[in-house]
């Protein structure tokens, strides 16, 4: 049946005709019909998106995250993403269900922000990771067994870290140009967050710089080594501590400055923390509660 009005040439009949619109429709209809989004470049893009603006340390660790999910996807990434469903998205999180909590929490972000299907995936909460607290004897006994180890200098590496706080990726980038009279400025672009932050003098930190500057031989970085995890092993089993991580002087770091009376906003911002003290609130909620009985102590009315 043509649709064609009367008043036009009978040559138009054709392309006006119901059959004809048809198929055109069908021929043009996959150019204008959403293409299907592999699993595989919607995460390269989430991956991309995320690493707008960071360090190179954390694109890495957000490629590693891809790879991952690509890795473990039950039978291959799919093609369209759309179609991934929620018995899809279970087993896949079976297989990554024996990571920690923070890189499985990482791999749900990723998977939930791109698979529609994922978005009912809960997080799991963090567990507050307990490490050794060494008293002032053990440290002392630390350090003079690290101190014995011939040609390194981990025995300053641990003195400075104990003594401000700083990440081992952050100490090992500081240089003599950051140190000041009375306090250490980390620049954004050696800290964890890219924020840069003052940490101030404490007692120790002078004699501790004063060495380290000994045996820099003109080095601008400030640690005359990396890290000295080979003489902390060794150290530590001599002098019958448990086993530490450069990390544990940053835990130490901040006990000793919780036990001093510190308040937690201050020490947060000396630690690069951005959250007002609130990690270290329910990290070190028994020393918080001791100090403020005791000042409580102190009040008369």
């Amino acid at each position: 049946m043509s649709i064609v009005p009367s008043y036009l040439p009978d040559f138009f009949a054709p392309l006006t005709s119901i059959r004809f619109h048809a198929e055109i429709s069908a021929r043009l209809a996959p150019r204008f019909t959403l293409s299907r989004v592999q699993l595989t470049q919607a995460l390269q893009n989430w991956a991309g998106l995320q690493g707008i603006g960071k360090k190179p340390r954390t694109k890495k660790y957000h490629a590693e995250i891809v790879k991952l999910i690509l890795d473990r996807w039950p039978g291959g990434p799919p093609e369209d993403v759309d179609a991934i469903t929620e018995q899809n998205v279970t087993d896949f999180v079976l297989t990554v269900a024996h990571f920690s909590a923070s890189r499985y929490n990482a791999i749900l972000t990723a998977v939930k922000a791109i698979v529609p299907a994922a978005r009912k995936l809960k997080r799991r909460r963090l567990q507050l990771k307990d490490r050794p607290l060494l008293s002032q004897m053990q440290f002392n006994r630390l350090l003079d067994e690290l101190d014995r180890r011939p040609q390194t200098h981990a025995g300053l590496v641990v003195r400075f870290l104990a003594h401000t706080g700083l990440r081992i990726n952050e100490a090992r980038q500081l240089r003599w140009a950051d140190v000041h009279e009375d306090f250490i400025l980390c620049p954004s672009t050696i800290t964890k967050n890219g924020h840069p932050r003052m940490i101030p003098f404490v007692n120790g930190i002078a004699d501790v710089l004063a060495r380290l500057r000994t045996v820099a031989a003109g080095s601008e970085l400030v640690l005359p080594q990396g890290e000295g995890k080979r003489s902390l092993n060794q150290a530590c089993k001599l002098a019958e501590v448990p086993h530490l991580s450069h990390h544990d002087f940053r835990h130490l770091f901040a006990t000793r400055c919780v036990q001093a009376g510190v308040d937690l906003p201050t020490l947060a911002r000396w630690l690069g923390h951005r959250d007002g003290g609130a990690l270290l609130g329910k990290t070190y909620y028994h020393l918080a509660d001791e100090h403020s009985r005791k000042m409580a102590g102190k009040v008369q009315i």
